[in-house]
């Protein structure tokens, strides 16, 4: 059990993907590291236990080193050779000829850490490109989805379909939206924003026990109401939109604070750093000297460092709180190279502008994916009412059609005129078929409702739950045109 348990876990390390983020933060971790002064020995055993995908590497390294006795040139490239990873292998090849050649280690992850920064940007910038594409992708793809149901509807109107048929045409739609929601999520840039939401701040922790409480809840509500007061379908989708809003709106809450946070927490390890060092003071004199109105959304954050820093004696312990209560896994990754680098001696302005430029660059590029996905919500909002009032629209029509067809076929010779002409089978619409019409309908608004926002997620980046939100809002706009889509197509016709 335990060597399957082992072979299990090599094969999810062998295959994890190291994304260019990865790698530049952890070479940000170790220039840091390095430029407190501490050995070569020590720089790969702290760079071993950064929860970090890389970090496996440096631990084999490390571990050879120790068990076979290898120098450091010869670890690091004989696992350099094994890597799969392209960018990871060159740059520990590069890494085994400068500890070779006798270049300071220091200078050289600064140096490589600035380099694989500018491709980190560069590498981002491409998905966000082949993002909008694919955004545009799924907008094409979910129009016709919703083609799909109003060519069934039409063609039902004209002549009995199998329901089978339209079954397997309704899931190929389904499925075809959903596969591309799913292609975005996996070629855009793989990134967490957020710490775990149970740890994190205490908007991302109502949230979550929001989502918890709310969403099995409002299942249940809707569904007595539906089983034992036949409750409308369009009330319905209603009230349970209601259930699902306000977890999603408290984590975009969350969300918007965590993303100033990101670009705060570059200026704020800047200032510590650069009044530490010019002071020569320990970090906890340093923020005393701050002004906190610098950074408005960190500034309940940093009060609490401050307390605590005052009021205990384990500052590591403070600041990590710091860094996983602002809710920004940006701020925690950038707060603990900081502190890791200068807890071992390392200077303090140094290293805050190591981490400055980290984080900087880093919340500069997500900027830029938030502009690409909020035009994309936009645009998906608005096309699931229009595609909605469509489907509603014409199944109204459809059921004033078979009103009158009804009336039709009671008059005289109205079946056998059209068994005559040879028109037996067609127009053999009533009142069974508008009903499941109508749930057919229903069906795909909920559907396309909860696909539509898993791709805008998908776009942003963000984390589940904020599907609640767009699902709610997407769901109340169905509900609605549901409930006055036959009041209005009685108006007009």
């Amino acid at each position: 059990m335990a060597e399957s348990s082992a072979l299990s876990k090599s094969a999810r390390e062998y295959f994890e993907e190291i994304s260019p983020f990865d790698l530049y933060y952890q070479l940000t971790y170790m220039s840091a590291t390095a430029a407190a002064g501490v050995s070569r020995g020590k720089v790969f055993e702290l760079a071993r236990h950064l929860p970090c995908p890389p970090a496996r590497f440096f631990k084999e390294i490390d571990e050879t080193v120790a068990n076979l006795r290898f120098n450091y040139p010869d670890a690091v490239h004989m696992v350099g050779e094994r890597v799969k990873t392209e960018d990871v292998k060159t740059f520990l090849l590069r890494l085994s000829d400068a500890l070779r050649s006798g270049e300071p280690l220091p200078g050289f992850l600064e140096r490589e850490s600035n380099v694989l920064g500018d491709s980190y940007g560069n590498d981002y910038e491409t998905k966000l490109e082949s993002l909008k594409k694919w955004t545009d992708a799924y907008t094409a793809v979910t129009v016709s989805s919703a083609l799909i149901v109003i060519m069934i509807m039409v063609s039902t109107m004209i002549y009995s379909m199998n329901p089978a048929v339209m079954a397997g045409m309704i899931t190929v739609a389904i499925g075809g939206a959903f596969a591309v929601a799913w292609v975005m999520l996996r070629t855009s840039p793989q990134e967490i924003l957020d710490v775990p939401l149970a740890k994190g701040s205490q908007l991302q922790q109502r949230a979550r026990k929001l989502s918890r409480a709310l969403i099995p809840l409002g299942i249940l509500v809707c569904a007595a109401l539906i089983y034992f007061l036949n409750l409308d379908k369009g009330w319905a989708l209603i009230l349970f939109g209601a259930f699902c809003f306000p977890a999603g709106f408290v984590y975009a809450r969350a969300q918007a604070k965590t993303e100033k946070k990101d670009r705060e927490i570059s200026d704020f390890l800047r200032s510590v750093g650069g009044a530490a060092t010019s002071r020569g003071t320990t970090l906890k004199e340093a923020i005393a000297t701050l002004r906190f109105d610098s950074f408005p959304t960190l500034k309940p954050d940093i009060h609490m460092l401050d307390l605590r820093l005052k009021a205990f004696g384990k500052p590591r312990l403070c600041w990590d709180l710091f860094g996983t209560e602002t809710g920004s896994k940006l701020a925690e990754q950038a707060t603990g190279v900081f502190t890791e680098a200068v807890g071992l001696g390392g200077d303090p302005e140094r290293a805050g502008n190591l981490t400055s430029a980290f984080a900087m660059r880093t919340a500069m590029l997500r900027a830029k994916r938030r502009g690409v996905a909020a035009t994309f919500a936009w645009l998906i909002i608005v096309m699931h009412a229009v595609m909605s009032a469509l489907m509603v629209f014409l199944l109204g029509i459809l059921n004033q059609f078979t009103v009158r067809m009804e009336a039709v076929m009671k008059g005289a010779g109205g079946t056998a005129a059209l068994s005559t002409m040879g028109l037996g089978g067609m127009f053999q619409f009533n009142s069974a078929q508008i009903q499941f019409l109508s749930d057919l309908v229903v069906g795909m608004t909920v559907m396309l409702a909860f696909v539509n926002a898993f791709a805008v997620v998908a776009a942003e980046g963000s984390h589940l739950i904020k599907t609640l939100m767009y699902s709610a809002v997407l769901l109340i706009i169905s509900g609605i045109l549901i409930l006055v889509g036959p009041s209005l197509v009685k108006l007009v016709i």
